[in-house]
């Protein structure tokens, strides 16, 4: 099971921000500085403020909760409340197990102002580069100096299609999750569902719901979880087992990581058996014109491909040497950059299986304000004399 459709894309805001700082072209200090006010960052950011003594800064180009609020209009999470809440906070009750995309926009907001944490929004992070044992933000408000920065953006930016969409006919509507909105969205007629995770499951069956002939063509043959199991939520059940916090490197991990994505919910299966959704469990290998091409030579006739394929996340603006890998990837143990002073937070697999879902960014926000805040502390004892 991979839990990262729970987490939606950043999307650049285009409102007003809620708290912003006017440019400073002298630049400001603080000690750490953390980039993303997403759930990754505002946990952080709890656990880094209680220390009193931090200068703690958070910043984000778009309003708080703005990345649910892009998503489409019927997302619904497919954690339930309990296993929804950021640490300190509980999430609140309400109609429906599992919270619709507006509650979880309105509760990172009410998280942030309830906690007092120090968020600017409306502010863009263009470059982040190292200063002697620290580092220099270049961002739309001025500079920011931080002997600590934290990467709290995610790794959903940039949306992902496979280069065979390139040789798809351009009257051939291509869509990618991030652009959906609503059924209306796509033309009626035959839709092909490109995925394998909750995100395509969900809109497949919206889809087919809303009387579009929808196939889907998954890279594997999907496994799904039943949403409860004797009427308690199937979360409980892989918590209480031990499964959901199972570290990266156990058994259990390893078989879910190469298994691949399970699908929270029988209900698509259920339209497949009843040949109302048709399922083609095999990877796009390429297209031309009007047709897909699946890796077991299948040729599919397309009108509409809405892709869900996932997203790859945009690094570009850090030129810290040493800080991602050749293909822009984050480079870390744990969160941990071997960068002294960079540390990475809500990374798929970061420390467990939950880590890039809401219940599992407490434990690594902790993890990572303790290694900053005992990092501090040693560098002030070994400033001291005899």
């Amino acid at each position: 099971m991979t839990p990262n459709d729970t987490v939606p894309p950043p999307r650049p805001g285009t409102d007003e921000p809620t708290r912003a700082s006017p440019a400073d072209p002298a630049g400001r200090d603080v000690d750490v500085l953390v980039v993303g006010a997403g759930q990754a960052g505002l946990g952080t950011a709890y656990h880094l403020t209680a220390d009193p003594d931090l200068r703690v800064l958070v910043l984000d180009a778009a309003p708080i909760g703005r990345s649910w609020l892009d998503r489409w209009d019927s997302l619904t999470l497919f954690t339930p409340r309990r296993f929804s809440s950021l640490p300190g906070r509980r999430f609140p009750r309400g109609p429906g197990g599992c919270p619709p995309r507006t509650e979880m926009a309105d509760y990172l907001r009410d998280y942030a102002e309830h906690f007092t944490l120090p968020v600017e929004t409306g502010v863009r992070v263009h470059r982040l580069t190292r200063d002697g044992s620290g580092f220099v933000a270049v961002t739309s408000s001025g500079r920011v100096r931080a002997r600590h920065v934290v990467v709290a953006t995610g790794p959903f930016h940039r949306p992902h299609r496979p280069p065979a969409s390139g040789d798809l006919d351009p009257n051939v509507r291509q869509l990618h999750s991030r652009d959906y909105r609503r059924p209306t969205d796509v033309p009626d007629g035959e839709v092909l569902v490109v995925g394998g995770g909750n995100s395509a499951a969900q809109l497949a069956l919206e889809l087919a719901d809303a009387g579009r002939r929808v196939t889907v063509a998954s890279p594997g043959r999907p496994w799904f979880l039943p949403e409860t199991i004797l009427g308690v939520s199937m979360y409980w059940w892989i918590y209480l087992a031990g499964v959901l916090n199972a570290d990266r490197s156990a058994a259990v991990s390893r078989y879910i990581r190469n298994r691949g994505d399970a699908i929270v919910g029988t209900q698509l299966r259920t339209l497949v058996r009843r040949g109302r959704v048709r399922l083609l469990p095999h990877r796009v290998t390429g297209a031309h014109g009007h047709h897909v091409t699946l890796a077991d030579a299948t040729t599919v006739a397309v009108t509409t491909v809405l892709w869900c394929t996932g997203f790859r996340p945009d690094t570009s603006w850090i030129d810290v040497p040493g800080a991602v890998d050749d293909d822009g990837a984050p480079v870390h143990d744990a969160g941990e950059s071997p960068v002294p002073g960079l540390h990475w937070m809500g990374l798929p697999w970061q420390t467990r299986l939950n880590s890039s879902i809401i219940d599992g960014v407490d434990r690594d926000a902790r993890a990572t304000a303790q290694r900053i805040i005992g990092s501090r502390h040693r560098s002030r004892a070994g400033t001291r004399g005899p």
